[in-house]
């Protein structure tokens, strides 16, 4: 889990119909200096404004019409350095700061009964936790016969109640604020108890975000893509259940309302899944999303994945230095990256298997991801067979892009009619060697 650094959050009063949406700014320290100022909304940001702070450091931020209804974080930031985070929802309000470096103490905010709410809880649930982490080590200090291990203990049962009803107040709160504290809270790893067994945290803060985690108010909370990379580590490191991930992702998706907000969440996920080499996974929830009809203008990877070809389906052409080569015979077709460990193992037991592959019939095909020929970077291997593509694209390269490659090494089997009978990560699982 990554601890995120909050500064100051802030949110004024309500906006009348027809009223354009203001924000003044005050940062006597920053007089004349050059500012920009954007809205989060998942992994990108909408700039909204930009230009220069008067003399005394103010501006007014004015949120265009097509941005009215927005509610979540935005982000003020002077271009050489410096700035600050603060809640937008739908209302009017203003904010000062007189000192270099704004936090919660030293920022004053106009009519914010959210900024309010989130400066108030989070000190205090800091002041818990300080507290509790003085606590406990007063109780590993002092043995359970030893007068002062008993104080200790009441001590902690009386910052556990505190803690407790510092959550319930804040699960029961209808603010923005509130939903980004508890979206706060599962990035830093707090759970609902000092102390718990890393399992059970881990269960308590999965079920948070496949339940409770409303995606609207992710998206537009600069923490995108923290939190999803966060929960999927945590299903990985912790739960390490691919079936549970897979059935938590599809129920997430179900909850999700907005197509935006769905496609984007499927984007993520199948990039991290690339990324952790879960090749099922991506395939599976690709073909999920693309089943639901609710994707919009996903991104090519995602749009790679989902076309990509299929076991039982025509093998593509591939593209050639010649030209286009159409696969109408027994083949092994290898996509790897040399100087990969996993190619690299798969390209020994490829050339010491060599004959047993052809006397079955196949022939060899190998496509390469390498960008360079430079044999310092393992580019070195001489191959037996005649087929040996490589573009020096890497996995931008057409063959890739078709094939829809997503980690290497990759095998494909394919049979006399082109079709393609089995994709595997290993020569041993493709049981040509049998």
């Amino acid at each position: 889990m990554k601890k995120i650094v909050l500064q100051a959050i802030a949110v004024l009063g309500v906006v009348t119909s027809g009223q354009s949406q203001t924000i003044n700014v005050n940062f006597s320290h920053y007089g004349g200096k050059q500012y920009v100022y954007v809205l989060e909304r998942g992994s990108k940001t909408d700039t909204i404004a930009s230009g220069k702070l008067d003399a005394t450091g103010k501006a007014v931020l004015v949120i265009p019409t097509a941005k009215k209804g927005y509610t979540g974080i935005s982000h003020f930031a002077l271009t050489d350095g410096g700035g600050m985070d603060f809640i937008v929802n739908k209302e009017n309000f203003a904010i000062s700061c007189l000192e270099e470096q704004p936090n919660f103490e030293n920022t004053k905010y106009t009519g914010s009964p959210e900024n309010d709410f989130l400066n108030q809880k989070i000190q205090q649930q800091k002041a818990i936790l300080d507290k509790a982490g003085f606590i406990q080590y007063g109780l590993n200090l002092y043995a359970k016969e030893e007068p002062l291990h008993a104080a200790f203990q009441k001590e902690n049962q009386n910052l556990q109640q505190q803690f407790t009803a510092l959550a319930d107040e804040t699960a029961k709160s209808p603010l923005y604020a509130a939903r980004f504290i508890e979206i706060y809270n599962f990035l830093m790893g707090i759970g609902s108890s000092f102390n718990q067994p890393e399992e059970e945290k881990a269960k308590e803060l999965n079920l948070f975000v496949k339940e409770k985690l409303d995606m609207q108010v992710l998206y537009n909370s600069g923490f995108w893509n923290q939190a999803i990379e966060g929960w999927t580590d945590l299903q990985q490191k912790v739960i390490k259940d691919d079936a549970v991930l897979l059935a938590d992702t599809k129920q997430i998706l179900s909850r999700i309302k907005s197509n935006e907000i769905y496609t984007a969440f499927t984007e993520k996920v199948v990039a991290v899944f690339t990324k952790a080499g879960k090749d099922d996974l991506v395939e599976t929830i690709s073909q999920y999303a693309a089943k639901s009809g609710r994707l919009e203008k996903p991104a090519k990877q995602l749009t790679n994945v989902i076309n990509a070809p299929v076991v039982g389906g025509l093998a593509p052409a591939l593209q050639t230095a010649a030209g286009k080569k159409v696969i109408n015979k027994k083949t092994l077709l290898f996509f790897y990256e040399s100087g990969c460990n996993n190619c690299e193992n798969e390209i020994h037991q490829l050339l010491g298997n060599y004959e047993i592959v052809k006397s079955k019939g196949y022939e060899i095909i190998s496509v390469a991801a390498d960008m360079t020929k430079d044999a310092a970077d393992g580019h070195n291997h001489t191959f037996p067979w005649k087929e040996q593509l490589c573009d020096y694209k890497g996995f931008a390269g057409p063959n890739f892009q078709t094939y829809a490659i997503i980690g290497t090494p990759t095998f494909f089997t394919i049979d006399e009619k082109g079709i393609i009978t089995g994709k595997y990560a290993r020569l041993v699982d493709t049981e040509i060697l049998k």
